[in-house]
């Protein structure tokens, strides 16, 4: 009560943007506790939380340094990551539109000051929060490993720092360490993942883990690619949704945002639905290359573009795997029951929590908004509804004002189903 709401809840052993939730009042705070304690086991196998006062315009700055075991502390140079979807990175660039100079400078000089303060040793990223509106920058952690977006401070620092880590381990000193600054990198992450339309209107993303049909990498030298992605290759849901990191390097920010748009237009992956779609519109678009934004910069550019378009797009994209359920596939021959298919591979979770009980069971009936299970991929849960089907414009599968019974449960807990595997059958109930 003290810092007053709104709060974050955030993991103790979270990272990545998992395991943290915002929660905007008091009636809210006991269900949103409880998910993100669950989410926290299950990711990191701890579920304490804490709570911290959260900043509604911001932008999320990171400063990348080394440090020998002589003392010898480098700052390699900052980057900015606030184009961010569900509070993990998509986007990353080796400066920021919106810090000023001094601001700059001080979290510079204030990330050298807590490795020395700590006898830091290795290479470590220190993570601010800069506040838009009350001008500040606050500290917010310090991650002891490589980023995954290191590749866009190596392209202008001109520093190999993988290899300055290894050495900083072996013993040496990175006292006369050379270091540049040329030009400017952005970093995209390519994810498993598409963009849905809710019953409600609201727009989300899912995972999309599966098999990789196609994998077409265009070859350019400015362009660097760092993959886990081949034909044939099985995405797993077990693991993180990204499947490539891209980066770009080029004179200034304008120059290297459109090559990087122009490169990942010309990729091509199907079998999985990509993000790639959103990158290139994003890459391009004349909010982010003016640079004032924040980190809500997704859920505004969804509300000034044509989402339904970039939904299209990305179907179309994956092919057979970014097709919708048909009616088709859901009602069997001779009766009114309705099949219930999982929309992507993931794993089944038919309670909460172990402790906690089913969401359905057989016998009972359920309207078309309860939520039947989740599906985990990527350490990410999602809530099952029967209203998720129903794609506007189209004629519903599941009958929005209608209720049903549910008359088989086809998977057990814990149970890894691919997409179009029979989860439920149901039928419906007459008012």
């Amino acid at each position: 009560a003290s810092i007053g709401y709104p709060v974050l809840v955030k993991a103790v052993h979270g990272g990545g943007g998992k395991g943290i939730q915002v929660v905007e009042s008091a009636d809210r705070f006991h269900e949103l506790f409880h998910r993100v304690s669950v989410e926290a086991r299950a990711a990191f196998g701890n579920g304490d939380v804490y709570l911290e006062r959260y900043i509604t315009r911001l932008r999320h700055i990171e400063v990348q340094l080394l440090r020998d075991a002589e003392g010898n502390t480098r700052v390699l140079g900052l980057r900015d990551c606030s184009v961010q979807r569900d509070r993990q990175k998509v986007i990353e660039e080796s400066g920021s539109t919106s810090l000023p100079s001094r601001l700059a400078a001080e979290v510079m000089r204030h990330s050298a000051a807590l490795a020395d303060e700590v006898d830091y040793v290795g290479a470590g990223t220190v993570e601010f929060i800069h506040d838009l509106d009350g001008g500040a920058a606050y500290f917010m952690e310090m991650n002891t490993r490589l980023q995954v977006e290191h590749p866009v401070t190596e392209r202008v620092s001109g520093v190999d720092i993988v290899g300055e880590q290894l050495r900083i381990a072996a013993g040496e000193s990175i006292a006369d360490l050379a270091m540049g600054d040329e030009g400017y990198a952005i970093e995209a992450r390519i994810n498993a993942e598409r963009i849905v339309r809710g019953a409600s209107g609201e727009l989300s993303f899912q995972p999309s883990p599966g098999q990789i049909v196609t994998c077409e990498w265009p070859q350019a030298d400015d362009i660097d690619v760092i993959s886990i992605a081949a034909e044939g290759k099985f995405v797993s849901p077990y693991y993180d949704s990204m499947v490539a990191q891209i980066i770009c390097h080029g004179p200034d920010r304008a120059t290297t945002a459109a090559r990087l748009a122009d490169w990942l237009a010309e990729v091509r992956i199907t079998g999985i639905s990509t993000n790639i779609a959103l990158l290139v519109r994003v890459l391009r678009d004349e909010v982010f290359l003016g640079g004032d934004y924040d980190t809500g910069f997704l859920p505004a550019f969804f509300q000034r573009i044509d989402a339904d378009a970039l939904i299209d797009e990305i179907a179309a994209a994956a092919g057979d795997a970014g097709q919708a359920i048909g009616r088709e596939a859901v009602a069997i021959e001779g009766s009114t029951e309705l099949r219930v298919l999982a929309p992507s591979t993931g794993i089944f979770y038919l309670n909460p929590s172990p402790a906690e009980p089913a969401y359905v069971r057989v016998g009972e009936t359920v309207p078309a908004t309860q939520t039947l299970c989740q599906l985990e991929a990527f350490k990410i849960f999602t809530p099952l509804h029967l209203a998720d089907f129903n794609v506007q414009g189209s004629e519903p599968l599941y009958d929005p004002e209608a209720s049903f019974e549910v008359t088989r449960i086809n998977v057990a807990s814990g149970q890894q189903v691919n997409a179009g595997d029979l989860l439920f059958v149901v039928k419906p109930v007459a008012s």
